[in-house]
């Protein structure tokens, strides 16, 4: 029996850079792009912890690199934050872009380098493949182990209060500086919540319809170190070792979702959860997979027995519906350890929201039809009831 063939299609024009200490490199980069005043896009926490200082000044001392600093960036950010990112980049003569922080960050500092070469607003370019231009110069450094945006090819905003993307590999970065040693002074919540993130980009794109030969070998990968080291980075966030392999897992989620297009239905459901009540977005996440997983993962039950493996389960002579609960239960032990199992009600959702939920999710059009189960109304309703 011949191996089935499938399309590849790999979009990542990014150059990575995945070291302790790589965020000193900063200014050479900048200046090997023709940089010469840079906007730093971050919030406020990164900025208030000094983080984005001592980045700035090493770039400034040793390569004579110049800075304007945008650091309103909200979580689950508005469109608001990248016209008013846009507006400081343009008045301080600025002719590259740095984004600084988690998804949110780097999304925003996405946007804005596309805007700079793309005359037009960001909902004209929201879709697949819209943006005409290359973007500005850009150089993204996580400092979570979360979404792997700094490499991937997506800019996610709120507009109108519904999530809007755009997908396009004209907004990659031309470099990103991944330094696990950013993560450290990362709080535990964060660290819990990003990493979950990751795992569910991971976990979703591997039973994905786009999934491949290529992009699987990743997935189980990096749910294998999620698996390994997350409980690790949030017991003891000065781990060197589990905030590397954090980081590196996080890396390669984003590359995934180049290769498959997104993420799935447990996506869709967080965006919903983001949009209405305001919750960061890797805890959307973590919150809905423990109810997603053991539906969806209904359609992928031979796929199902591998993630189990590679999560060091023991699935040999169960059923396949046996072998899905046993992973599912481990998934959701997982969330529960570390402290990312909370109820809707405590984001003030209650019983009377359910069908705005189930009508957010159901907009979602472009990661709900990456799912191999299609869900319906009545079971995304039962999903968002039962997290409750």
């Amino acid at each position: 029996m011949m191996d089935k063939t499938e399309k590849i299609v790999f979009k990542s024009p990014t150059a990575l850079i995945l070291e302790n200490g790589a965020a000193a490199e900063l200014g050479f980069h900048l200046q090997k792009l023709g940089v010469k005043k840079a906007l730093m896009v971050t919030d406020t926490v990164i900025y208030d912890l000094g983080v984005a200082a001592e980045v700035m000044k090493a770039a400034e001392e040793k390569y004579g690199i110049a800075f304007e600093v945008f650091k309103d960036v909200l979580p689950e950010p508005p469109v608001e934050n990248v016209y008013a990112a846009l507006e400081i980049y343009k008045s301080s003569g600025c002719d590259g872009v740095v984004g600084l922080g988690g998804g949110s960050s780097i999304d925003v500092a996405k946007a804005v380098a596309m805007l700079v070469t793309n005359e037009g607003t960001y909902e004209q370019f929201a879709g697949i493949d819209k943006v005409p231009k290359r973007c500005a110069p850009l150089v993204l450094m996580p400092t979570t182990s979360g979404t792997g945006s700094e490499v991937s090819v997506f800019s996610i905003m709120l507009v109108n209060g519904s999530k809007a993307g755009v997908v396009d590999q004209n907004i990659s970065a031309n470099i990103a500086l991944v330094d696990p040693l950013l993560t450290v002074s990362v709080p535990k919540g964060v660290t819990a919540a990003t990493g979950l993130d990751a795992f569910c980009h991971h976990l979703e794109s591997y039973i994905s319809t786009n999934a491949s030969p290529f992009s699987n070998a990743i997935c189980l990968e990096g749910i294998r170190i999620i698996s390994k080291y997350l409980r690790k980075a949030v017991a003891d966030g000065n781990n060197k070792e589990a905030r590397y392999w954090m980081s590196y897992a996080s890396t390669i989620g984003g590359f995934v979702m180049n290769l498959t297009d997104g993420a799935a239905a447990n996506h869709g459901l967080a965006f919903a959860l983001g949009a209405k009540f305001h919750v960061g977005h890797g805890l959307a996440n973590a919150v809905m997979l423990p109810y997603t997983f053991p539906v969806v993962g209904l359609a992928e039950l031979e796929k199902v027995r591998r993630i189990g493996e590679v999560m060091g389960l023991d699935l040999a002579d169960l059923s396949d519906r046996e072998a899905l609960d046993k992973v599912s239960e481990a998934i959701t032990a997982l969330v529960k350890d570390v402290g990312c199992l909370r109820p809707l009600r405590s984001f003030g959702a209650t019983e009377a929201d359910l069908d705005d939920l189930v009508a957010e999710t159901n907009t979602q059009t472009r990661v709900m039809n990456h799912s191999t189960y299609r869900l319906t109304s009545e079971e995304i309703k039962e999903m968002f009831a039962k997290a409750l």
